[in-house]
């Protein structure tokens, strides 16, 4: 589904776009090039409907040059070496989460280090790297500031819709990370969120990066995935 010029959702368990397993799976799109923002779970059901959806709005799979890794979670890493072995993408993933991908089942070969702070050059777009450890270790944002004007920000995820945070009961992710980092993602003054899960916006994409800043100023827990009224539900076969 083309979102804006450029930038189309290709694959999410959640819509039933992609397998159940998927996250949101962006493609960013230049002169034919694709750059994919994830790779989704890695299930045979993944790709399949993947490239179905590239072709559906006019795009080659064989055009894939890059895949880039918010994080090593399986619902957005497990597809890597897939999309590696298909068509020869170099798969970026930020050297924290490098070694936790390489002790998973769902490993891949790196071929490129996104560092924080840097502009990456991949087949599609230029990318700023902005690295947030908070969902997990060294979990990254891509901010992509087209020539066109718009800034659009594939927030892995760190934060989500509504500012609701990334924040689960798992190893690495953690609410400290949170304090210390999401500070990164202010004053961006992005137009396109873009997160791995739940809504995105094409406009108005400060905000809820915004709110959840405000939110961490205060005594509480704010809102995260998993424990709000917008959240998300576990594949029925998970």
């Amino acid at each position: 589904m083309k979102l804006r010029e450029g930038i189309h959702l290709v694959g999410s368990g959640e819509i039933g776009l992609s397998d159940s397993w998927d996250c949101h799976v962006y493609a960013l799109t230049r002169g034919g090039a694709i750059t994919l923002i994830d790779a989704g779970g890695g299930r045979p059901l993944s790709f399949e409907r993947i490239e179905a959806a590239l072709r559906a709005d006019g795009l080659d799979p064989a055009r894939i040059g890059d895949v880039v890794l918010t994080h090593w979670h399986k619902d957005h890493a497990g597809g890597a070496a897939g999309w590696r072995a298909r068509t020869g993408a170099r798969v970026w993933l930020n050297a924290i989460e490098q070694p936790l991908l390489a002790g998973c089942a769902w490993a891949c070969p790196i071929d490129a280090t996104p560092e924080h702070g840097a502009v990456i050059e991949t087949a599609a777009a230029r990318l700023r790297v902005i690295q947030v450890p908070s969902h997990s270790e060294g979990i990254c944002a891509y901010l992509w500031e087209r020539e066109d004007g718009y800034r659009a920000l594939f927030s892995g995820d760190i934060v989500f819709a509504h500012g609701l945070l990334g924040l689960i009961n798992y190893a690495g992710s953690t609410l400290e990370g949170y304090r210390a980092n999401l500070g990164r993602l202010a004053g961006l003054n992005v137009e396109g969120l873009f997160p791995g899960h739940l809504l995105y916006q094409v406009r108005g994409g400060q905000r809820p990066i915004d709110l959840a800043l405000e939110r961490l100023k205060g005594g509480f827990v704010p809102p995260s995935i998993g424990q709000s009224e917008i959240t998300l539900i576990a594949p029925a076969d998970y």
